[in-house]
Order: C-alpha cells, then sequence, then structure tokens
C-alpha cells in the first residue's frame, strides 16, 4: 500500500488488538479559556518533540495532548499556539472568491430561480439531446415556466420568466447561474423593463443555484430515461419530453415540500401584501448593492493600467474574468504584484500575460493572508505576550484595589503561598514588597507591623504552621 510507518502507528492507536475501535471522550469546547499554564505545557512538548527530531504531524500531537497532558483543545487551537511559539508553520486556505448568499425568502413570488440542465431522449437507439429551461419559486418551491430546446439560450430564458409572469405575475428578483444565456444583454434588457432584480448564485460556485439545480434532481429521478422505439423524428421526441414534464410539474405542485403543510401551488396563490413585496424589494436592492466593492473603481483602474502599460493582449472574456477576480484581492497585493510582474517582465518578455500577473498576486495575497494571520497568533497566544498581559492585569489590579491595609497583605500572602504557577508567584511576591512598603510608610516603628501581620497570620486558619512561618519570613526580608 505504501503507507508510512507513522500512519500506520496512529492507526494502530486508534483500534484494539481484535481491530475494536477505541472509543475516546471528546472534551473539545468544554477546557475554559486558553491560559498561559496551558500554553507553557503545550510548548514544552512540542520543544522536546522538536529536539527528539520527531515530527510534528497536527492530529497525532493534539491527541498526544489530550492523553499525555489532559490538554483537550481543537487542532485550530493547537496550531494557532504552535505558530505563536515559532514552533508550526503558518498556512491559510483562503479561496478568492468566497461569497454565497442564503435562498430562502419569506414572500412568495419573491424570488424565482432560473436554471437549464440537459435532458436525453433515445428514438431507434439515436440520442436526442435538448435543453431544458425551469423556473422554480424560491420560497414555495412551486414549478412554473418551461421550455424545451436544443440549447441554453437567452430566448429560452426570457420565454421561461414570461411563462412564469402570465400564471403568478412579475417576481420581485432572479437568480441564476453565471451562464452566457442567463446574463446575455437581452435577458438584462428584459429584466429591466419589467423591473426585476438579477442576483447571482454566487461568484464562488457559478453552478450555486440550488434551487433549480434541486428541481432538476427530483425531475431526472421521477422521469428517468425516455428510450422510444419509433422512427418517428425529433420533433416526436420533443413533444413527448414537453408532456412528460407537464405531467411531473402538475404533479410536483400538489406535494407538500418537506414539512411545509401546504403545496406550492396553494403557498404562491395567497399573495402578499404591497408592503411586504415594497419591503423586500428594497431589500434585494441593497443586497445588490453590497456586492459594490468601495475599492472596486480603484482596482478596476489599475487592471486597465497594467494591460494599457504592458500592452497585454487578453480577449474579452478574459477581461471580464480578470475584472471579476481583481475585486477579491487586496490592494496592498496589487500594488505589490505590479512591481513583482514589472521586474519579471523586464527580465523575459515572454512573462508578458495576465495569467503570469495572476499568479504572482495570488501568491502574494497568501503570503499577506499567513503573515496575517500568524500576527493574529502570535498576540493571542504567544508565551512572553500572555505572560506580560498577566502582569499588566495584576499591576491594573493593584493600583485599582483599595488602600494597603493588613488584610490586604494577609490576602496576598495566601496568594503567594497557593499559586504554584511560577511567573503569578513572581508577580504576587513583587506586590507584597510594594504593600509592605506602603505599610512601612504608615508605621512609625516597624516593631509595631511585625506584630500586627503576625497576629492576623495566626487568626488564618486555612494556613498551616509551616506556611504561617513561610509567610512571616517573607514579611521580614521585604522589610529587612
Amino acid at each position: 500500500m505504501g503507507l508510512k510507518i507513522s500512519t500506520l502507528s496512529e492507526w494502530s492507536q486508534l483500534f484494539d488488538e481484535g481491530m475494536t475501535p477505541l472509543v475516546m471522550l471528546d472534551e473539545r469546547g468544554k477546557t475554559g479559556k486558553v491560559t498561559v499554564d496551558i500554553v507553557r505545557k503545550i510548548v514544552a512538548v512540542a520543544k522536546d518533540m522538536r529536539d527528539k527530531g520527531q515530527r510534528l504531524r497536527l492530529k497525532s500531537f493534539t491527541r498526544r495532548l489530550s492523553t499525555e497532558a489532559e490538554i483537550s483543545l481543537s487542532s485550530k487551537t493547537v496550531a494557532d499556539i504552535l505558530v505563536a511559539n515559532d514552533l508550526y508553520r503558518v498556512s491559510t486556505r483562503r479561496r478568492r472568491p468566497g461569497f454565497y448568499q442564503k435562498l430562502k425568502q419569506s414572500i412568495p413570488n419573491g424570488l424565482i430561480s432560473v436554471d437549464g440542465s440537459e435532458f436525453k431522449v433515445i428514438v431507434d437507439g439515436v440520442c436526442y439531446k435538448f435543453n431544458l429551461e425551469l423556473a422554480v419559486d424560491v420560497q414555495s418551491y412551486l414549478h412554473s415556466g418551461f421550455s424545451v430546446s436544443g440549447s441554453e439560450t437567452a430566448e429560452e430564458v426570457i420565454r421561461v420568466i414570461e411563462a412564469h409572469r402570465a400564471l403568478w405575475g412579475s417576481p420581485l428578483a432572479m437568480v441564476a447561474d453565471h451562464g452566457s444565456g442567463n446574463l446575455s444583454d437581452e435577458v438584462k434588457d428584459y429584466l429591466s423593463r419589467y423591473q426585476i432584480k438579477l442576483l447571482p448564485a454566487g461568484p464562488g460556485n457559478p453552478k450555486g443555484n440550488g434551487t433549480a439545480e434541486c428541481a432538476f434532481s427530483g425531475m431526472k429521478e421521477v422521469v428517468g430515461s425516455i428510450v422510444l422505439n419509433s422512427s418517428s423524428p425529433a420533433l416526436l421526441a420533443k413533444s413527448v419530453l414537453e408532456k412528460i414534464v407537464s405531467v411531473y410539474i402538475a404533479m410536483r405542485n400538489r406535494m407538500p415540500l418537506f414539512e411545509d403543510r401546504q403545496a406550492p401551488g396553494e403557498i404562491i396563490s395567497h399573495l402578499a401584501s404591497p408592503e411586504a413585496r415594497q419591503q423586500m424589494g428594497d431589500h434585494y436592492k441593497q443586497r445588490a448593492q453590497k456586492q459594490d466593492d468601495p475599492d472596486r473603481r480603484q482596482k478596476l483602474d489599475r487592471l486597465d493600467w497594467l494591460i494599457s502599460y504592458h500592452n497585454l493582449n487578453i480577449d474579452e472574456s478574459s477581461l471580464k474574468r480578470a475584472q471579476t477576480c481583481i475585486g477579491y484581492y487586496d490592494r496592498e497585493a496589487i500594488a505589490k504584484s505590479e512591481e513583482a510582474f514589472l521586474t519579471a517582465v523586464r527580465r523575459d518578455q515572454n512573462r508578458r500575460t495576465m495569467p503570469y500577473f495572476f499568479g504572482i498576486l495570488k501568491r502574494v495575497q497568501k503570503e499577506m493572508d499567513e503573515q496575517k494571520h500568524k500576527d493574529y497568533c502570535y498576540k493571542r497566544y504567544n508565551e512572553q505576550q500572555m505572560r506580560e498581559r498577566e502582569r499588566q492585569k495584576h499591576q491594573e489590579m493593584v493600583e485599582t484595589a483599595q488602600p494597603t491595609t493588613i488584610e490586604n497583605l494577609v490576602a496576598m500572602l495566601q496568594e503567594v503561598l497557593k499559586t504554584k504557577a511560577g511567573f503569578i508567584r513572581e508577580t504576587s511576591t513583587r506586590l507584597v514588597k510594594q504593600m509592605l512598603q506602603n505599610l512601612k510608610n504608615q508605621y512609625q516603628y516597624l516593631g509595631v507591623l511585625k506584630k500586627k501581620i503576625s497576629d492576623a497570620l495566626g487568626a488564618v486558619q486555612s494556613l498551616s504552621l509551616p506556611q504561617r512561618q513561610e509567610a512571616f519570613n517573607l514579611v521580614e526580608q521585604c522589610l529587612a
């Protein structure tokens, strides 16, 4: 199989001798916040593995912390701690573009989903392919207009919307994928004429039109393969497919969707009030405006300058794709990429292409993302940073506390005796010295001060005799 020894070793820890999976309780999320002691233990274990020349594998290391050190944290948190202390390489996988929108709506006939899918009809062994364009109401899942043609075109999209409007009136918006027919000028003009907003299914998922695709999946599951043993021409195949789709849509609209009590036909027949339609229409306008990046115009200007300055040869479709992608990168990354691209072109003129520039831009943006994540990890989980924050926290507690008294001093001495963490004990000891200095200024004779501190320590029942002696010795050392 070619498996590594380390992989086989990890597998052996998950099963017993009878190959029965071992039950491991997952306590992640139940351990509270990450303290400096937890960070110190994790760093110590990681450094010990590094000194022994062992490879640090994140998942197995997380399980080792859970079993050996009783530290139950997610692998992501453990990775952040290791990155903050320079024991693990930062790695980010941010995909651009990465934007999705929820399609579920609150009113019927507010948003329709339009998409096309290929259907095959076999007649006498000859396969005929057709494109079925379908409109589905997102809220009620009502199947309305459809059209069968040889390919997906703008005319078919308009014909489907017309069929929907004839039955239920104009919707407020339409969601579609990034196909050429859906985003053609004819479709945009038609939608603008009837004040129908065009919403993309998701820039990061050009086939993310889930409502219509779900409808196609159910339809193909019900209809199945269409095979006709006849010498009829393609028109017969088309008419048969249209009839089958008509029957399916009629039956589908009579069936409630999932847990809905009403069928789609009943839901869409309940017309929304004009106020609700106006409110939802305003919502669609705002959602369409939210897609406009305030820096997008400047990014497009930089792209135009790059093309004109380097005289890049680029076709219209590639230009549109470049204009879409450039908006999802930071301006700082674009500026650095321009400098690197200029240097690369000077060395080799064959590199003067748009794909080469976007390759540089992707690398530069990834480096910036990784550096940002590393800075975040360092600020939150670095051991020295956490110690400094704890020290400042103790200092603020002392500064905001009440005036120094014998009782406050004794309470701080108890904290020193009970605390096992070294850095907290050192901080508490410094606070004791500062409190004793304040008390020295209040008393003329040190003997009186020592007598009161000794009596106060003797009144504390939670301290043993050796602990009281240790506390008083600390007081004498500070007052000496």
